[in-house]
Order: C-alpha cells, then structure tokens, then sequence
C-alpha cells in the first residue's frame, strides 16, 4: 500500500468538489426540454442490464457472476479514446504497453510476454481472440473505434462452463451502439500533444420497412513519436523519424427482422527503430509490424413458440500480423528478414433457451471452432523460410445452464460444459452461483467456477526447436463471495473476496527458456467499491483492488501488484452541457524477473462541453502530473517509459435527425 499513499492524497484533493456540491446554489433558470433529457440520473445504477455473465440479458444484481460495465456515457466525460484507457478504469484491471501490443492483467496476474490469452474478448458476444497466440488485439488494430462502443461489460473469474477456452480470469464483452446513437451522419476529429490525428465518420439509417443498419469508417496517423528508453547523445531525432504509428478502420452492422450481418476490417502499420552494427553502412533501419484483422458474422435470432427461443451465429475471420526487420549480411548487402503469422478460423455458435418450465431458466449451446490456418512462416524475403510452423485444431463445446428461482429470495446457476479439442483433449468445467436477495436492494452472492486454457501455435513454435513437449492445458478454480447493497437512492457499496487455486500455469521456464507447466499458484484477494450520486448532478465511484498471488514455495508472482485503486469524479459545472470529469490511477509497486518497478498515481480530467445537440467538444488532460512511470511488458527487456502529459482536444458533430 506504501505506492498507493501519494494517489490516495492526490485523488482526495481531485475529489474535493464533492463537498461543495452539497451546498445550497443561487436559484437559476428553469431548464429547456432539451436539457431535461439530458440529465444525468440520481439514482445509482444497481439494476444495470448486463448479458455477459449469463449469455442473455438481466439485471446485474440477479446475474451470477460479478459484473463491471463502462457505458458510453462514462467514455464521453471522462475523455476514454481507447480499449486500454476503458479497460484501465475497471476494478482489478492493470494495462500497459510496448508501443506495439496493449497487455493486460488480471486480479494481479499478467505473466510477461502473455499476449492476454487468458482473458476472453467478445464483440457483441462474438469471439474475437484470435488463433495464433490466442491474443486479445486491443491497441490500435481493434475492430471497434472507441465513439462506437455502447458498453464494455467485464464479468472477472473462470468462464469456460460457458465460453470454453481462453475465458480464464474472466470474460469482457463490447457491445457496439445501435442506430438510435448512429442515427444521421456523425462526423469525430481529435488531435494531442503528442502528435496523433484521428477522424472518424459514420452513418446510420432506419427504415419504414422495418431494416436498420449503420457503417463506420476511422483512421489515425502518428509521427515523431519518443523513445521509450534511454538513447545515447545524437540518436533522439534519427529515432523519432523510424517511430510511427498509421491505420484504418471499417465497421458495419445491418439489421432485418430476426437476422443480423456484422463486419470489420481494421488495419494498423507500426513502424519503429533498427539498430544494426556499427559496421553497417547505416546505424538505424526502419523496422515494420504491420497487422491486417477482418471478420464477417451472421446472426439469426427468433421465438418460437410463447417459451422456447432459438439463437444461431456463424462468422468468418481472419488475422495476418507481419514483422520486418531489414538487416545486411556479412557482406554488408541488405536484406529483410520477415515474420509471418497468419491465421483463419470459423465459428459456429447455437443456442436454445426456455421458461416452459415454472421458476427455471434453461438454455443449452453448441460451439465449433474450425482453424482452416494457423501459419508461422520466419526467413529472409526472396529465400527459403529459416523456419516454418502449422497449427491444425478444431473445437466443440457442449454447454447447459439453469438459473432457477428457488423463492422470492433465493436464486440458484448451474452450469456444465464440455469441451474437445484435437490439441488439448477434454475438458469439463462446471459452475455455481447461489444468489440471497433477502435484504430491500441488495444481494449475497456465493460463486464457484473452474476455466481452462490450452497451449497456442506461438508456445509450440517456442518449444519445438528444442524438441519440448507441448503443456497440457493449464486450469483454475475459484470461490467467491460477493456483497451487493444501496443504501438508498444515491449511494451504493459492493465487497467481494475470493480464493483461486492455479494449477499447470503455462509459462517460460527460467532456465529452460522454453514454455512448461509450473506448480501450484494460489491467489486470494477482496475488491471494494462505492458509488455516490448527488441531487445536482455530481458522480463519484471508487475501487479498490487486494490480492496476493504466490507460488507453491510462498514466492509472489512476477508482474502481479498487490492494490490497484481506480477514482472516477464527474461534476455538472452548466447543467449537463458542461461537465468537468477526474480520473485517479493508481497501482502499487511489482516485481520483476530483473527489477522492481515502482507505484504511481495518474491523474486524468476532461472537461465536455456540449454547444448544442449536434456538437460535443472535449478537452482532455492525462496524466496531469508528469508522472514517469515505466512497465517492463516482456520481462526481461529494459523497462520502458509509459506515457507522459498529453493533452488532447475533441470534437463531435452530428447532422440529421
């Protein structure tokens, strides 16, 4: 807690307009209509629609799992321009980066190199981790522009009784907006101290006949961008010219009757600095990492009958990410040397649900997934590949879930689901949850559930020049006890501990240098929260995180700090058309395989200005203090410097109806 003490006096005094919102203000104007509908609500949000945790939509309060959102609303004021900054306000979430890959961890375990495989991500209860490294592209080759998202639900603990594989520490659900938010033509540009442009345009469209649909197109362009590490007198400028980040974006949805077609195109090129020799004829080369994702997904949802409703989804994807490294042979010629991994997989996604039956909820599933490719390809351009290494695999799971209402106070989830795959075998995972509602507005919840997650193409590329074996699936259990209560209208507690036993964790080997399976971990932890809402408008929410994690003989985790507190301040300053937001970071200190990285507290604040319907202009400030903080994301390469000061303007327009 020792890191934590300067945020916790930083955040206190970024808070302090919470008292004075209390006080009585001089009489003003009555609103307009407009303004009416625009208030924030009063009430804190306890029933919360959430669809994660279930696979359909309830109250968060009677899901079976805990459940943690981030609504567009909460994006907008408090100036979020990405998924790292949307996951990095959620309880029990630590995020950073390389310049490259956005890596994030979870209640205290983020093994270095993990490209977030044991977090399973979905686009509108799509999967979207993809099949070479099981990764979770969440940087700037995401599908989803951040204006787009409607909320992002985070539903933390094991997941596999109902999405099988990579649901690990927990599932995070982004749910895209509907026309009645894309309606008409919206038009975004954004601009930082830091030299990022982003634009962003769409459209949106609803039809007399009863179809909707919507289209969206966004690109950023960033140069110039500093060094993360130290560099030697001279090289500042030479860097800042290879440093640089470009892409597009393209994302639709159409809607007609039961059927629903998605698509996604993204593409991202990253380029950074090459040190060759010092006898090479140049000292710096320009390096590219460059990432091509697509995906195309049909949906067809229909009742049938008064009790039984049937959902069926298949989807398309695809994930190509290239490194290239130029580089000149004994000889001084040049040459490029090129890193491949290209992926192609399908899915199949059937449900069935009913209420026939009196107090139950039943539902079954069917998932396959089908990797038609799964390719590492790694040599000179122009010449026979140094090395090359395929994937075959195909996935079933089996699932059925009942959520029974056992009385007006007692709720019961039960969950099975099996899983085959042709890498890593069988495996079944069950889950309860037992849900008390005996207490007027608040819950008890006693939760277990066990996930796993199986070795990827990247691990066995690793291990197969060595001729190691490939780890058997690694598995994790978890019970939970969880406390939910509003104490009245404007304020809102919630307290949960639990307790995970880790066991065949995949991960490298120190001495070995190879991916194995490790002992037993066990972790325990307790997240703490509160909400309060004011009459005038005024917002406050806190997390704190606790956990320890160790391994068998009693060492801590790599990577894995012990508190993360998240402060989240929004204050009307002109009813809801000006509104001032405070965000307050702050994680405790970690440890290394190589060294220790110190605490910090970062401090974020927009201010929203909203002109008129149409136009909405955000200034935003983050990390207001400066603060140098660094990450070592790899683990064994020099810590690198995190993002400094920036400040960011943004604007919005809307035009049509």
């Amino acid at each position: 807690m020792r890191g934590l003490k300067p945020g916790l006096l930083l955040a206190a005094v970024c808070c302090t307009p919470v008292a004075l919102a209390q006080q009585p203000t001089q009489q003003q104007a009555p609103a307009s209509l407009e303004e009416l509908l625009r208030q924030t609500p009063t009430d804190v949000t306890r029933d919360v629609e959430e669809s994660t945790s279930s696979r359909f939509a309830q109250n968060a309060s009677e899901a079976p799992s805990i459940t943690y959102v981030v609504t567009d609303t909460d994006i907008a004021r408090h100036g979020m321009r990405n998924m790292a900054d949307v996951l990095r306000s959620m309880p029990g979430l630590y995020v950073t980066g390389d310049g490259n890959f956005v890596y994030v961890g979870a209640r205290g375990l983020g093994r270095p190199g993990d490209y977030n495989s044991r977090l399973l991500f979905l686009i509108d209860g799509m999967r979207i981790n993809e099949n070479i490294y099981d990764a979770g592209l969440l940087g700037s080759e995401f599908f989803v522009d951040v204006d787009l998202i409607d909320r992002v639900e985070y539903a933390p603990g094991p997941g596999s009784a109902l999405y099988g594989n990579n649901a690990f520490f927990g599932v995070v659900n982004i749910i895209t907006k509907g026309v009645d938010k894309l309606h008409g033509v919206q038009v975004r540009a954004s601009a930082d101290s830091d030299r990022l442009r982003e634009v962003r345009a769409s459209v949106g469209h609803r039809w007399e006949q009863g179809g909707e649909g919507w289209l969206a197109l966004s690109a950023f362009k960033q140069s110039d961008i500093a060094a993360q590490y130290p560099l030697p007198p001279g090289f500042d400028r030479p860097v800042k010219d290879h440093n640089w980040d470009r892409g597009q974006r393209l994302l639709g949805m159409g809607r007609y009757g039961g059927f629903t077609l998605r698509a996604g195109l993204s593409h991202r090129e990253q380029g950074a600095p090459g040190f060759l020799p010092p006898e090479a004829p140049v000292p710096i080369v320009q390096n590219r990492n460059v990432f091509n994702n697509s995906f195309l997904s049909a949906e067809y949802q229909r009742d049938l009958g008064s009790d039984w409703s049937l959902y069926g989804a298949v989807s398309s994807k695809r994930s190509d990410y290239l490194q290239a490294f130029p580089y000149v042979h004994e000889d001084m010629t040049p040459f490029e040397f090129d890193k491949r991994s290209l992926g192609r997989w399908y899915n199949v996604d059937l449900r069935v649900s009913t209420q026939r039956w009196r107090d139950h909820e039943l539902m079954a599933g069917f998932e396959y997934q089908y990797d038609r490719t799964q390719r590492i390809v790694a040599g000179p351009v122009g010449e026979e590949p140094d090395a090359e290494f395929y994937g075959n695999n195909r996935r079933r799971g089996l699932f059925v879930q009942d959520s029974w209402r056992l009385n007006d106070t007692h709720r019961v989830t039960l969950g099975l689901r099996r899983d085959a795959t042709m890498m890593g075998g069988t495996n079944t995972n069950p889950r309860f949850a037992w849900i008390w509602s005996g207490v007027p507005d608040a819950s008890l919840k006693l939760m277990y559930g066990s996930a796993y997650r199986e070795a990827n193409l990247f691990e066995y590329q690793v291990n197969a020049p060595w001729e190691a074996p490939l780890p058997t699936p690694e598995r994790v259990r978890t019970l939970e006890l969880a406390w939910d209560h509003a104490l009245n209208h404007n304020v809102q507690y919630r307290a949960s501990v639990y307790a995970s036993r880790l066991r065949d964790l995949i991960s490298v080997g120190q001495e070995s240098g190879v991916f194995e399976n490790s002992g037993l971990i066990r972790s325990v932890g307790a997240e703490l929260g509160l909400e309060r809402r004011w009459a005038g408008g005024q917002q406050w929410q806190t997390a704190l995180s606790l956990q320890r994690t160790s391994d068998a003989f009693g060492h801590r985790l790599n990577n894995s700090p012990r508190a993360l507190l998240k402060m989240l301040y929004s204050q009307p300053l002109q009813g809801d058309r000006l509104r001032l937001s405070w965000q307050a970071l702050s994680e405790s200190r970690r440890v290394t395989a190589t060294t220790t990285l110190p605490g910090y507290t970062l401090l974020n604040s927009t201010l929203l200005w909203r002109q008129s319907e149409g136009l909405n202009v955000a200034l935003s400030l983050y990390n207001i203090g400066n603060v140098r903080y660094f990450d070592q994301p790899d683990g064994v390469g020099p810590p690198l410097r995190q993002e400094g000061r920036v400040l960011r303007l943004s604007l919005t327009r809307q035009f049509g109806p």
